[in-house]
């Protein structure tokens, strides 16, 4: 293959109250010789407790040698979607087709929400498929975010050293707002590939995995924004193979946050109760979905507590056990973790020094 094939197509460009969220699965072969021709593909998140699910769209990519006779069924959290093999968009390439299925899925969620998605596929045949990975898409509604997005979804195809310029609308929300969600395939494992927004590089990555989940966030937007995708190999006796551009979401997104702060750490040395009284604050503009304290030691949690989830501008104290034992060591610190929507953010404070007495 010498020549670069673009075949994404706009799903959807639209701005909502909320945010968007891509969630990845994959990839699984099934059929062939001695393979299954069952299979499942899960997909976990945690269900924002201020947002509601306004759109879901799932997406599969499959590699089939005959997309003509590809017989096949699939469920989603057990509901039946479909018994037929109807791709919206098929490329035809050396000994293969790649596909792009997509399916609305709204309304399966909608009636049994859940945070954890199950896609079940039996194949039926002939010879076997590869699902490369199957994505969804998830739209939340929610008073504290805004969003803007161009969701493209089917392949850009570009072989060893060259590249490829598309054009992505954008209604701008911030400028500096912008954030990336893609999902590329590298045949080779000696494949490097660079994306430029604008002419200015948010991502490089050497050694590609089959399946690269790519997300970059703070990047300048404007209305109409320049995408480059550049692929190199560089080594002379590498095999050479092309990159896979599966999807592609381009997004403005702003986000009252929640931002927790640990203000003060005391240590209550009693002989019979030895525990830690920390005072924790809100200082950011909203309240998290889900608030958690962690003492760590050396990277290993050994102690956690849920916490209430702090109004803006509130503090709280919170008494958490310590064993004498901890004392000789010299690698605690505290972590506070919180979510909102589909973000997870954490601060870390070193207990070595900010840990004070009180008897």
């Amino acid at each position: 293959m010498s020549k670069v094939i673009n075949s994404l197509q706009v799903v959807k460009i639209a701005t909502i109250n909320g945010e968007i969220t891509l969630l990845t699965s994959g990839p699984l072969r099934l059929g062939g010789l001695h393979r299954s021709r069952t299979g499942c593909l899960t997909f976990e998140y945690i269900k924002p407790l201020s947002a509601k699910l306004k759109e879901a769209t799932l997406e599969i990519a499959a590699t089939t040698t005959d997309p003509l006779h590809v017989k096949w069924r699939l469920w989603v959290n057990n509901f039946p979607l479909t018994r037929e093999f109807k791709p919206q968009n098929t490329i035809e390439l050396k000994e293969e087709y790649f596909n792009k299925v997509l399916f609305d899925i709204t309304p399966i969620l909608h009636a049994r929400e859940s945070e954890e998605i199950k896609l079940a596929i039996k194949y039926d045949g002939p010879g076997e498929i590869e699902i490369n990975h199957a994505n969804i898409v998830l739209a939340f509604e929610a008073k504290e975010a805004v969003s803007s997005y161009a969701y493209f979804s089917g392949a850009l195809i570009i072989p060893p050293n060259e590249s490829f310029r598309f054009s992505v609308p954008l209604n701008v929300i911030d400028k500096y707002s912008g954030e990336l969600k893609a999902i590329a395939l590298a045949k080779s494992r000696h494949s490097m590939a660079s994306i430029y927004v604008n002419n200015k590089k948010v991502f490089s990555l050497s050694g590609l995995s089959d399946l690269e989940e790519i997300h970059v966030e703070n990047i300048q937007v404007k209305n109409n924004n320049e995408i480059e995708v550049k692929h190199e190999i560089r080594r002379e006796n590498a095999i050479k193979k092309p990159i896979y551009l599966s999807t592609f979401i381009l997004a403005s997104t702003k986000i009252i946050k929640p931002c927790i702060r640990i203000k003060d750490v005391k240590l209550i040395a009693d002989d019979r109760n030895p525990r830690l009284v920390i005072k924790i604050a809100n200082v950011g503009q909203s309240r998290p979905d889900k608030l958690w304290l962690l003492l760590i030691d050396t990277g290993i949690i050994i102690n956690r507590l849920k916490l209430p989830c702090l109004k803006p501008g509130e503090e709280q104290e919170i008494e958490m056990p310590f064993k004498k034992q901890l004392r000789s060591k010299h690698s605690l610190s505290l972590r506070t973790v919180w979510t909102k929507l589909s973000r997870t953010f954490f601060e870390e404070t070193r207990l070595t020094t900010s840990l004070t007495d009180n008897a």
